[in-house]
């Protein structure tokens, strides 16, 4: 199914955009879905209810660029939509000047990744218009469901704390997707030095999960980091750190035990985050601190 928004103060002209939009697509699918709207207004309160492939919005409703003032919102909060612009007064390269002040700062966001984005007057033929836009929908959710599986595989990797390899996949997302935003963020998040502090600070707000496994991240990291600057040398894999350490008779007891306890921590953060609890970020940072003390 095709679900197209025809917005559009006239109803003569909703009604031959209806007709328009089947005839173009008469050869690519009869399964077509209107809704219409006769106000700017109901066309947004429309897109917050519905989901859309193809929105034809009119410039002119009761004033004069009422459909473009629009524009800013829909674009967005619905980063995704096609949208064909119909105007029957104004020329196309007006219409595009007054677009492009804000179209352009969608575009450098990324977020026309996915849209099909034309002016046409409301005498044009609108066939390779509606028909670009009927192709892009597909794309689009074909795109969509091969992204969704890709988050799946990436929270799977994210729950076996294969901070690697769910890197990769949410890059892998951005190929497909430039300037998706949670990938994006979550690409941030572990390429970044995050913090304890600042894992806490998603495990407060509602992301355990999350921030269980950048603690476990952060405190592999530096134990690695600890017995680098012990030994002289890295020691890559972190469960040979220890026995490493302990062969070089360079480690006290009582270092030994800290270092212990915060592996106890990381694996407990990394393979079952849904047991970590606040106070294990602070033991955290107060055992790290310890190891490294007087080093």
């Amino acid at each position: 199914m095709f679900s197209v928004l025809v917005a559009d103060n006239e109803y003569e002209d909703r009604e031959l955009l209806k007709l328009e939009i089947k005839r173009a697509l008469s050869s690519e699918t009869s399964d077509i879905r209107f809704s219409e709207a006769s106000s700017v207004r109901q066309a947004l309160q429309l897109l917050t209810s519905q989901t859309f492939d193809l929105m034809t919005l009119d410039i002119e409703f009761d004033r004069l660029n009422e459909g473009i003032d629009a524009l800013p919102e829909i674009f967005e909060n619905y980063p995704t939509l096609n949208i064909i612009i119909v105007s029957g007064k104004l020329d196309k390269s007006e219409v595009m000047a007054q677009v492009f002040r804000f179209t352009k700062d969608n575009v450098l966001k990324g977020k026309r990744w996915a849209r099909h984005f034309d002016v046409l007057d409301k005498k044009d033929d609108k066939t390779e218009a509606l028909l670009h836009a009927y192709s892009f929908a597909l794309k689009q959710n074909e795109g969509a469901d091969k992204i969704k599986d890709l988050f799946l595989l990436a929270e799977s990797y994210l729950e076996k704390g294969m901070i690697e390899k769910c890197q990769e996949i949410y890059r892998k997302i951005q190929d497909i997707a430039p300037g998706e935003n949670e990938s994006r963020e979550n690409i941030q998040i572990f390429k970044s030095a995050i913090s304890p502090q600042q894992a806490k600070e998603y495990y407060t707000k509602g992301d355990a999960v999350v921030g269980s496994l950048l603690l476990g991240h952060y405190i592999e990291n530096q134990l690695k980091a600890f017995t680098g600057r012990v030994l002289g040398r890295s020691v890559p894999v972190l469960s040979d750190c220890l026995k490493e350490l302990e062969r070089s008779g360079l480690i006290t007891k009582y270092r030994k035990g800290l270092f212990q306890r915060l592996y106890l921590t990381r694996n407990k953060a990394i393979h079952q985050p849904g047991a970590i609890s606040e106070s294990d970020f602070d033991d955290a940072v107060k055992n790290l601190d310890l190891l490294e003390e007087q080093l």
